[in-house]
């Protein structure tokens, strides 16, 4: 394993003194002092059994086991954190969850203030669209080697949010600050998984083993001079039940295809809740086809309650009959009564929205969604790397087109809808034709027998041979 800073590689005179500069401006803007651990306990998840919040109020001592690093950024890196808590809590491994944003520290607060603002500006780039849009997207796609100098500069001022961690336990981290954080604080058995499609530096951990989704990415990092033992391919980030129940679920798709069922369009709103307007605009396109109930749409706005509220005073207007789903007992519910027999008695609705009190059922709520669905209709987020035939809808930032790619490339998701008028087309092709879909769900069996799901497994193996 390369352990060098940067993996050898070298920034310029003028990048390292900018760096330290921003740095130093942090630390003493939030109060950050060196060599002060923040001392960490845990409690138990309710929604997760067997699985350790850690944070400054939990009652019990972190022992040794696999720590899952992750933030509240969006839902993605969640979402990449469930998947993996997901397979290891199914292997019996002791996993906590280390959230960044759940520490109470100066340093939490400085880390959520940038991502407060990432978010802002994705809402407000999204609500714009042209220049600002491309504006936006173009700096998302900018993570040179100086970024990944700044971020690991940040992650030593940061390291008082983890030392006080058991040094042996292995780390897997689904966010660059998580591992390069847990680098910095010492720990020597990091696993890092790389999110999305697109290869940048600011994306790796240097001094811990980075691992890719696809081919292509594993390639053009090694191009970019990343040392071939820091980096190799895993497979996708998708969870335990989702992954080992992928070749069941696909074949119970193409039956509702063969019964010729009403299609079930899942549409969860991101966790910057940035595509309010795309979804509405959507829904008036294929008003008629849901009155008709000739399909249904089921949309997560996760914990967005002011997206919920948008949506619900839409749908009035437009005088389009709903139900809403508002916390996770009254989704199993509807998930237990989401069967043949209901569809055809006529008893769903076509719309339904879902919205929750707090992140961890937001997210998860689509995870659960997801097998019952026929089309997951979705941004180029983390869901672009689930087995599901995808619709994909308008990204929110350059760096997502890749995702789309590598979807086409498996042949289970179309190409990105820029426009809802786009989207639309393709969702009336989907509810009225049975051959796409075949061929879609056919790609997602090829792809699983091939293990291209099994990345979140894999990297829990990979974790599990550090703790015997």
């Amino acid at each position: 394993m390369n352990e060098e800073p940067l993996f050898g590689l070298s920034t310029g005179f003028l990048s390292k003194q900018m760096t330290g500069l921003v740095s130093t401006i942090l630390r003493k803007k939030y109060s950050i002092l060196p060599g002060q651990p923040i001392p960490l306990r845990f409690e138990n998840s309710p929604l997760y059994p067997g699985l350790g919040l850690i944070g400054t109020k939990g009652k019990s001592s972190v022992e040794t086991g696999l720590i899952v690093g992750s933030i509240r950024m969006g839902y993605g890196h969640h979402r990449m954190a469930l998947s993996v808590y997901s397979h290891s809590l199914a292997k019996k491994i002791p996993t906590y969850l280390h959230d960044l944003l759940a520490i109470e520290s100066n340093e939490a607060r400085a880390i959520s203030d940038i991502d407060n603002s990432y978010s802002y500006l994705s809402r407000l780039s999204t609500d714009l669209g042209g220049a600002a849009e491309w504006a936006w997207g173009q700096f998302l796609k900018q993570g040179n080697l100086t970024s990944l100098e700044l971020s690991c500069s940040l992650a030593d001022s940061y390291k008082n949010i983890m030392s006080s961690l058991p040094k042996d336990s292995p780390v897997i981290s689904t966010h660059p600050l998580n591992g390069q954080i847990a680098v910095a604080s010492g720990f020597k058995k990091v696993i890092h998984l790389i999110c999305d499609n697109h290869p940048q530096y600011y994306l790796l951990v240097p001094g811990a083993l980075n691992l890719v989704q696809s081919p292509s990415s594993y390639m053009k990092f090694l191009e970019m001079g990343v040392p071939k033992e820091n980096l190799s391919v895993a497979g996708h980030w998708v969870s335990e039940d989702i992954a080992k129940n992928a070749i069941t679920d696909s074949e119970t798709r193409i039956k509702r295809i063969t019964y010729k069922r009403k299609r079930r369009f899942l549409i969860p709103i991101g966790g910057a809740g940035a595509q309010k307007g795309y979804i509405k605009e959507l829904i008036h396109l294929t008003k008629s086809r849901l009155l008709d109930k000739k399909c249904y749409f089921w949309i997560n706005t996760g914990d967005h309650n002011k997206v919920l509220n948008s949506l619900e005073s839409y749908l009035n207007s437009e005088k389009i009959p709903y139900e809403s789903v508002l916390n996770w007992e009254d989704l199993k519910k509807f998930i237990n009564t989401s069967s043949f027999k209901e569809e055809e008695k006529d008893k769903l609705a076509s719309i339904v929205l879902f919205n929750f009190s707090n992140h961890t059922e937001a997210f998860s709520a689509t995870e659960k969604l997801i097998r019952l669905a026929d089309v997951l209709v979705t941004k180029p987020s983390e869901l672009a790397f689930y087995p599901i035939p995808k619709l994909f809808i308008r990204r929110v930032g350059d760096h997502e087109a890749g995702s789309v790619a590598r979807s086409l490339e498996l042949g289970e998701g179309t190409v990105e809808c820029r426009e809802p008028e786009h989207a639309a087309d393709l969702l009336g092709i989907f509810a009225s034709s049975e051959e796409p879909l075949l061929r879609m769900n056919e790609r997602v069996i090829k792809s699983s027998e091939d293990g291209i799901y099994n990345g979140s497994k894999v990297a829990v193996e990979m974790a599990e041979k550090f703790l015997k």
